[in-house]
């Protein structure tokens, strides 16, 4: 038989209330000298308790759950790496904070929230919700606290984001800086928040370098490879004289679709034409060849949001604003940097000129 609250008062010699109260840490209206706590706790240690979660629960009106939203169901086992890396930062940060984690593979690709959504968990992450995200209205009707990953500041809860104006800048300015002109921009989707400020960021490397845009170069791809292919191929079909020799894309499957394309073509990358992505998963190092792409910290996105939904829900955090993570630009080989320095290097060679 398992030990029970009712076990552990009985060796303590106090009430079950007592007991209750000195093992959740709440001392309520029942006060008790510090010898009795220590009694009780000690009584609790000898005899094993282990406290029942679904008691504890309905005493304090927690569930130490939180519940993890992803924008489509196959999300949750489809591999694509940037979901994987948010799951994996959330897993981490609820583990170090004592809290289990439910998964709603009901909600995603529908319109109403599923049977008793929220009843079960303490707060919500929402992973790249859109703007209009109806999921957020039901929220704050049953006040269940929520924080958004990867959105739109203006969805109306707190919000954690990578900088994507930074991050477009960074990936377009490499490539300027290796001296290509016509640079191609895969642009992500309308809806989906984070494509809109790395056009922006797009655009300001090319003003900073004196270039015009050219609307013939930026083609709409969602973000994975069929639609980085079929935008590649619109980049492509382009006269000789108006193409791109480089192209910055919104994330790296678009860019993998992109190579994919320009491979088909029978063009090279990065001789050809350059490719620079965006995430920087552990995925750019098995793509032909290996992808050159914008750093954000993925992981850190999740744990960051987790973190924040639990001050959310112990009333420590009454902020709706928005978290910012650094970004940083990770060079491979689809760029051609490495082949260039590699040249630069081989006529600079003492060895080599004297040949």
């Amino acid at each position: 038989m398992p030990v029970t609250i009712r076990d552990v008062a009985q060796k303590a010699g106090t009430s079950v209330a007592t007991a209750s109260s000195a093992l959740n840490g709440r001392r309520g209206s029942i006060r008790m000298a510090e010898a009795t706590r220590q009694r009780i706790v000690a009584a609790a240690k000898e005899l094993g308790y282990v406290p029942n979660p679904i008691a504890k629960s309905l005493a304090t009106g927690k569930t130490r759950t939180l519940g993890l939203v992803l924008p489509y169901a196959d999300a949750f086992i489809d591999q694509n790496p940037f979901c994987t890396h948010v799951m994996h930062g959330v897993f981490q940060a609820a583990i170090a904070d004592k809290y289990n984690l439910m998964l709603y593979t009901a909600w995603a690709d529908h319109h109403e929230p599923p049977i008793g959504f929220g009843q079960h968990a303490d707060g919500l992450i929402l992973v790249l919700p859109p703007l209009d995200e109806p999921l957020i209205a039901h929220c704050r009707e049953r006040e269940v606290p929520c924080v958004a990953v990867v959105a739109d500041p203006r969805i109306g809860v707190p919000t954690v984001n990578s900088d994507d104006r930074e991050g477009g800048y960074l990936g377009t300015k490499h490539l300027l800086d290796l001296g290509h002109r016509r640079i191609g921009l895969l642009g992500g989707a309308r809806e989906v928040s984070t494509s809109e400020p790395r056009r922006a960021g797009y655009l300001r490397a090319l003003a900073d370098s004196g270039i015009a845009p050219d609307p013939r170069l930026m083609a709409s791809a969602g973000f994975d490879a069929r639609f980085g292919h079929a935008a590649m191929l619109e980049l492509l079909s382009l006269p000789l004289r108006l193409r791109p020799t480089a192209v910055f894309a919104v994330n790296d499957l678009c860019a993998n679709g992109a190579m994919l394309a320009i491979r088909e073509a029978g063009l090279r990358v990065p001789e050809d034409i350059a490719v620079v992505g965006y995430d920087d998963t552990e995925f750019c190092d098995t793509t032909r060849p290996t992808l050159t792409s914008v750093r954000m910290s993925v992981d850190e996105l999740g744990s960051t949001a987790v973190r924040r939904l639990v001050r959310r829900i112990n009333g420590q955090d009454e902020q709706d604003g928005e978290v910012v993570l650094p970004v940083s630009l990770t060079i491979r080989n689809s760029c051609g940097a490495r082949a260039a320095s590699l040249d630069r290097e081989r006529r600079r060679s003492p060895l080599e000129s004297t040949r």
